[in-house]
């Protein structure tokens, strides 16, 4: 029994392995949003995921969490299958089909206008919580948890370093194929720069997580112990990486992706300074007004750096006015459409065909939207009623994930703050950029949640197998 409780705890830390290698490796190839490396993932994650399964059955700790979300899952691939179905039938349907009977005799019915497409999004959506579920499988214990953190937050550094590099000698340059958009920004190895922004955020979220861990782990050496001379190295390679990641983040010149980044940070920087040692008891007997001296030190410093390193930004933002934004003029053509499909909607990955018919042309023929620039609104008008429904479990889910994990954790509560602040940081972009649709950042966010979660509800316990538990 003995022998087989050590192959499991062996096989377990080499499938979390393949599962971090693969969530980095979906970074690399520009998120995936290419139609070869997408395919890659998807089929390696499936896979993971059906082993995992197989050999180590549902989480316990986490058990609820990913009974909640197979089950959003299952609701949402299953009503997007429904919207690809030919009913023949004018009650559901969507009225373009009527049309393209009456003209040219088409006998199609379905309540989505591109079915095709329409079933190629399922993919796209089962991809981050096949991923999130995989994590929750894997991550058993605090101890695999971070790990996963550790690797997310040093390839976030990793790819931050690259990004710089090839932005100051090849700014031409995307990974290995000439750049043909945002040439004045850093986008490091995505597409554009929001969904850049977005990652170099949450990276710089991770990256003062594992500093303070550190800083903590140096404070417990004597002077003499030859172990704190390679915690000192790492320590310093850590501080080199956040600072690779913040200033990436500056040079992305996202306005949305560093304004929700300093929300995120108000959040989460403050508290951290103020229990940076990682003890609660010492607060019982401080004075009041030394902690709240704290608090608002910590605020003053984030806005400091923001109104100091977040010039570019601030530029243009200040050059191009919201009402200036096509994004910002389009939102009432969304809104008119939302309003015609509330129901049931058009049909998932089809708002390049519908979107043309509600364009306004007051804002002008510039610039091709095949995707709403707001991950809700794009969703309520491919899924109808069901993505609200869908959008607020996961919220709902998530509340009570972190409120259970501030209250019962302890020495790990800051992991869980990481992940309130990190979810604030990715749902305010959502709602003026498409971060969320990136294949490789959506996998990246997706495999964040499952360590933060497994934390948030797990126990300071021995390591222990879930059979022998």
């Amino acid at each position: 029994m003995l022998s087989s409780f050590i192959n499991r705890q062996v096989l377990r830390e080499v499938l979390l392995f393949a599962f971090v290698g693969l969530v980095i490796l979906t970074l690399i190839p520009f998120g995936s949003v290419t139609p070869f490396p997408f395919a890659f993932a998807a089929i390696a994650m499936f896979g993971l995921a059906i082993v995992s399964a197989l050999i180590f059955g549902e989480p316990r700790q986490s058990r609820w969490v990913f009974s909640s979300a197979l089950l959003v899952l299952v609701v949402v691939t299953g009503w997007t299958f429904v919207q690809t179905i030919d009913m023949r039938s004018d009650w559901l349907t969507n009225p373009a089909w009527r049309a393209a009977r009456e003209l040219a005799g088409v006998q199609y019915a379905a309540i989505s206008v591109e079915p095709a497409d329409t079933l190629a999004s399922m993919l796209w959506v089962a991809l981050p919580f096949v991923t999130f579920l995989t994590g929750l499988l894997l991550c058993d214990t605090d101890q695999r948890a971070r790990k996963v953190l550790s690797a997310l937050g040093l390839s976030a550094g990793a790819i931050a370093v690259f990004g710089l590099l090839q932005f100051s000698m090849f700014p031409k340059i995307l990974i290995v194929i000439e750049k043909h958009a945002y040439l004045d920004s850093l986008t490091a190895v995505f597409v554009n720069r929001n969904t850049a922004a977005t990652f170099l955020g949450l990276g710089t979220l991770l990256m003062l997580t594992l500093i303070r861990d550190i800083t903590r782990a140096l404070a417990k050496y004597p002077p003499d112990e030859p172990g704190r001379n390679m915690l000192l190295v790492r320590s310093w390679i850590y501080i080199l990486l956040l600072c690779a990641c913040f200033t990436a983040l500056m040079l992305s010149r996202s306005r949305a992706g560093i304004f929700a980044t300093f929300v995120a940070a108000l959040i989460y920087f403050p508290w951290l300074v103020i229990h940076w040692n990682g003890s609660t008891r010492h607060l019982t007997a401080a004075p009041k007004w030394r902690s709240m001296l704290k608090l608002f030190s910590a605020i003053a410093f984030v806005v400091v750096l923001l109104a100091v390193f977040a010039g570019q930004a601030i530029l243009r933002a200040k050059e191009r006015r919201l009402e200036d934004d096509q994004r910002f003029c389009m939102l009432p053509g969304i809104w008119r459409a939302i309003s015609d499909h509330w129901l049931t909607g058009t049909g998932l990955g089809t708002f390049r065909t519908v979107f043309p018919a509600y364009r306004d042309p007051a804002c002008g023929i510039l610039g091709v939207f095949d995707r709403a620039h707001n991950f809700y609104l794009e969703g309520f008008l491919g899924l109808g009623i069901v993505f609200p429904i869908a959008a607020l479990a996961v919220f709902g889910v998530l509340a009570v994930v972190f409120r259970r994990g501030l209250t019962q954790r302890r020495r790990l509560r800051h992991y869980v703050l990481l992940g309130v602040a990190a979810t604030v940081l990715v749902a305010l972009h959502a709602a003026v950029d498409f971060s969320l649709q990136i294949p490789g950042f959506a996998v990246f966010f997706a495999a964040f949640l499952s360590a933060i979660v497994a934390i948030s509800l797990g126990r300071s316990q021995p390591e222990t197998d879930r059979q022998y538990a």
